[in-house]
């Protein structure tokens, strides 16, 4: 799903892209990412932060697996929204990809990817940083952590101070 929306204030059009895939992110997604960008010769540092899915102890049961959903519209709008801040206080960096699953991912399988490049290491830290927070702070995607006795919790987040990023 890509669609062009109009910046209300600036005018400018985004793209509005769809983050989201269905079951577990593969490694040689991963990898099929970073080969992409092997022609760029702009880049200098590339930042990954990779989800995974942790087996937590929760009242002495294990974590199995997470259900994730979403509000997917309404997120995909959102992550638009982190994309183009993140641009704006990096604006060297030459990409910036996000995914994060929907489904059910088991402990140990990764749900969520963010990677960002730029002509110098230190921005590609700080906007995968910045954006990996935001997006847990803001995207209205929920977690169902599946325990081993069949029962469930829902999964929260605990966001980082807005206030501690640079820029």
């Amino acid at each position: 799903m890509e669609q062009m929306k109009a910046d209300l204030n600036t005018g400018k059009k985004h793209k509005l892209r769809d983050i989201f895939v269905e079951g577990a992110i593969p490694a040689s997604f991963i990898a099929e990412s970073i080969a992409k960008h092997a022609t760029r010769t702009d880049i200098g540092g590339h930042e990954i932060f990779l989800g995974q899915v942790r087996s937590d102890v929760i009242d002495d049961k294990s974590v199995e697996a997470i259900e994730y959903t979403a509000y997917r519209e309404m997120a995909n709008e959102q992550m638009t929204v982190i994309r183009e801040e993140a641009f704006a206080r990096w604006p060297q960096m030459t990409c910036l990809h996000v995914h994060h699953s929907q489904g059910v991912i088991k402990a140990g399988e990764l749900c969520f990817m963010v990677f960002a490049s730029a002509p110098h290491r230190q921005q590609a830290r700080e906007a995968v940083a910045f954006v990996t927070d935001e997006v847990k702070k803001r995207l209205p995607i929920f977690g169902k952590e599946i325990l081993s006795n069949a029962t469930h919790v829902w999964k929260s987040n605990e966001p980082r101070d807005p206030g501690s990023w640079p820029g």
